[in-house]
C-alpha cells in the first residue's frame, strides 16, 4: 500500500516537472517568435515636414536630399532627436593615400583603370582615382568605411528607412505561438486531443 503512494507522488512529480519544461520551452519559443517577426524597416520618402519620421524612431538609413546615402548599423541604429537624425554612422571616406608594392593583385576596369590594388600586406584599398603611378607605389584617391558621428537634420532627407512594428506579422505571431503552445503542452502532458 505504501509503495502504490509513493509510486503516485513519484508520477505527480515527473508530471510536474515536466510541466514546468513545457512551460519554459513555450515561453522560449514565444519569446524567439515574437522578437524575430514584430519589426520591420520600411522606407520612407519625405517630401514636406509632415513626412518626418517620429521623435526616437530607430533609422537605418538615410539619403539626403544632395543624394549622398549614410548608414547606421542595425545593432546601433540612429535615432530621432529635435529636429535631426543622429547616431554613429558607416560612411565612405575620401582620402589620398600612398600604396607601397609589391602589389599582390591590381584589377582594372575595361577602359583599363585600376579600381581595386591588394598590397604585399593583404590590404585591399578601393580606388577611386590615380593621382601618381611608380613601379612599387601607388598614389590614389580612394575611399574606405569609417564609423563617424553624425548629426542630419530633417529638413535634409529624401527618404529615410525606419523600423516599424507590424501588426499582421505580430497578429499572426500571437495565433501561431498560442497553437503551437498548445500543442506543445498537450504532447508533453500527454494530454487527450
Amino acid at each position: 500500500m505504501m509503495d502504490h503512494r509513493f509510486r503516485i507522488i513519484k508520477d505527480q512529480e515527473r508530471r510536474d516537472t515536466m510541466s514546468r519544461k513545457a512551460t519554459a520551452l513555450f515561453a522560449l519559443a514565444a519569446f524567439v517568435l515574437f522578437s524575430a517577426s514584430c519589426t520591420t524597416w520600411r522606407t520612407k520618402a519625405v517630401y514636406t515636414p509632415d513626412d518626418y519620421p517620429g521623435p526616437n524612431k530607430k533609422v537605418l538609413s538615410v539619403i539626403k536630399t544632395s543624394g549622398e546615402l549614410v548608414e547606421f548599423s542595425k545593432e546601433q541604429p540612429g535615432r530621432v532627436r529635435a529636429d535631426a537624425v543622429v547616431g554613429a554612422a558607416t560612411v565612405l571616406q575620401k582620402m589620398n593615400v600612398e600604396i607601397e608594392g609589391p602589389f599582390f593583385s591590381v584589377k582594372k576596369r575595361t577602359d583599363g583603370t585600376i579600381y581595386e590594388v591588394t598590397d604585399a600586406k593583404g590590404q585591399v584599398h578601393p580606388v577611386l582615382l590615380v593621382l601618381k603611378e611608380e613601379p612599387n607605389r601607388l598614389t590614389a584617391q580612394v575611399r574606405y568605411p569609417t564609423t563617424l558621428g553624425v548629426s542630419i537634420p530633417l529638413s535634409d532627407l529624401r527618404s529615410v528607412q525606419i523600423k516599424r512594428i507590424d501588426v499582421g506579422k505580430t497578429a499572426l505571431a500571437i495565433v501561431g505561438g498560442y497553437f503551437l503552445g498548445g500543442a506543445a503542452l498537450m504532447l508533453f502532458l500527454g494530454l487527450p486531443r
